[in-house]
């Protein structure tokens, strides 16, 4: 018989046994509700980047409250801290996109930043940086430039390292406008100069600044679709950087044209293809105009009519934006129509231009019919048409969605820190790779590395080219 020390041995493993499998029922349980827990956070997560608040922009779904991004007490809630507490808060700062709306507010102060939890702050292996889509702020191209942080070692390509910018100025009536070619800047000089009494001036930066903070002078100037801008400025720079700048009889008399190709043309070297198979200009032109018009021997009279481009040019075209990494605009030195706007419109430090105001280029004559009013001086209906009207020489139609949402990403400068929103093909709705899509990032001012910056909170893309 057994003895009932051995009984009760057995019964404390039987015990031990039932405890070892309740355990692992336990864990068994745990892994499940884990897994749907984790499941339920990654669909939560793929219907923010789906869904919108009221007015079609998106919004954080996860947050508690109401539709302006925000928890009851105005900031998002957690239940653990820690490390995988702000590696979590790193990767809702990639997800979440917050209402334009806003975040406006927390530029101008009138919310605070949302950056700690109900007033304690959190570890953050980054600075914190919200999230949002291109023309949402409520704010004007002038004031959101004025919050804009360009990153002058970034976009130096972009940036003159001169210290005068070409301006025209009019001492009768305290106004400068800023030249930013491609952008209605042909009109501009018409109107400053026949109506304004301005005068072309390449003018040092400190007296710029003085003139505008000491002396009451107003500073404006116009801004345009960065897409729209860019397919015109590969124009004309793709027609001044080809083969036929070297020589001929474009520029048989104009001898500094013909240095500058030749000082620069060897940013082509990376773009082989553009010009494979052409020599002179006739070999340019018979790819887009008519052939009627040629034999007629009016060149000219090719910008006027729409182009026979086959497609050649367009795949051409689309090849260079391809291969542009958008920090190395090629063209003639310091006229490069290439470059960003905004890169035209700050210091060298990429500090913003003191602007009183920037106007949109699609409604020039009434932009300018305005300002002149301001000064007492009125522009008659019709007499803002000395832009040099040019039909693309490319066939825009066949330029691929692919191609253009490529251009918003290197044109992100432009759209975030002027505020200007995306065109169709390249807007969130019509995107479902993320990683195509343009956002901008609203942070605070890191003294250390933002120094140019002009305000305690800035935007800028969410990612540079």
């Amino acid at each position: 018989m057994p003895t009932r020390t051995n009984a009760s041995a057995d019964g404390g493993m039987r015990l031990a046994s039932l405890a070892l499998i309740a355990m692992a029922v336990v864990l068994s349980l745990s892994n499940v509700m884990i897994g749907h827990r984790d499941a339920s956070a990654f669909a939560s997560r793929q219907r923010m980047r789906r869904m919108g608040g009221g007015d079609g922009r998106p919004i954080d779904v996860s947050v508690r409250g109401g539709l302006d991004g925000r928890s009851d007490d105005g900031h998002r809630r957690r239940s653990s801290e820690g490390d995988a507490d702000a590696e979590d808060d790193e990767n809702d700062d990639e997800i979440v996109v917050w209402d334009g709306k806003l975040v406006t507010r927390i530029l101008l102060g009138e919310e605070p930043f949302p950056d700690d939890d109900g007033g304690r702050r959190r570890r953050r292996r980054r600075r914190r940086r919200l999230k949002y889509v291109p023309g949402t702020l409520h704010l004007g191209h002038a004031d959101a430039l004025r919050r804009c942080y360009v990153n002058a070692t970034h976009y130096a390509g972009h940036l003159s390292d001169r210290p005068q910018s070409l301006v025209s100025l009019s001492d009768v009536h305290k106004l400068i406008y800023r030249n930013n070619p491609k952008s209605s800047s042909s009109s501009a000089r018409h109107a400053m100069q026949d109506f304004l009494e301005g005068r072309d001036h390449r003018m040092k930066h400190d007296e710029l600044e003085k003139k505008v903070h000491e002396g009451g002078y107003s500073m404006i100037s116009f801004v345009r679709e960065p897409m729209n801008r860019f397919f015109s400025s590969y124009d004309e720079a793709y027609f001044r950087m080809g083969p036929w700048m070297g020589g001929g009889p474009i520029v048989d008399d104009k001898p500094r044209v013909k240095k500058s190709y030749l000082d620069n043309k060897y940013k082509m070297d990376k773009y082989p293809y553009l010009y494979a198979g052409m020599r002179g200009i006739r070999d340019f032109q018979s790819k887009y105009c008519p052939p009627e018009i040629l034999r007629r021997g009016n060149a000219l009279a090719c910008n006027a009519v729409p182009s026979i481009d086959d497609g050649d040019l367009a795949r051409r075209f689309e090849k260079f934006v391809r291969d542009y990494s958008g920090l190395d605009p090629f063209d003639i030195q310091y006229v490069s129509s290439l470059n960003n706007q905004v890169s035209n419109l700050v210091f060298t430090t990429g500090e913003p231009f003191p602007f009183t105001a920037l106007y949109n280029s699609t409604e020039a004559e009434r932009g300018w019919q305005d300002i002149a009013r301001e000064h007492g001086v009125e522009i008659p209906d019709g007499e803002m048409t000395h832009g040099r009207k040019i039909s693309r020489r490319f066939n825009m139609s066949m330029v691929s969605d692919a191609t253009k949402r490529k251009i918003c990403r290197i044109l992100a400068l432009d759209y975030c820190c002027l505020n200007i929103r995306l065109p169709r093909e390249c807007s969130s709705d019509e995107n479902n790779d993320n990683d195509e899509v343009v956002y901008c990032a609203m942070e605070r001012r890191n003294d250390e590395t933002m120094k140019y910056a002009l305000e305690s909170m800035v935007i800028h893309p969410w990612r540079d080219p």
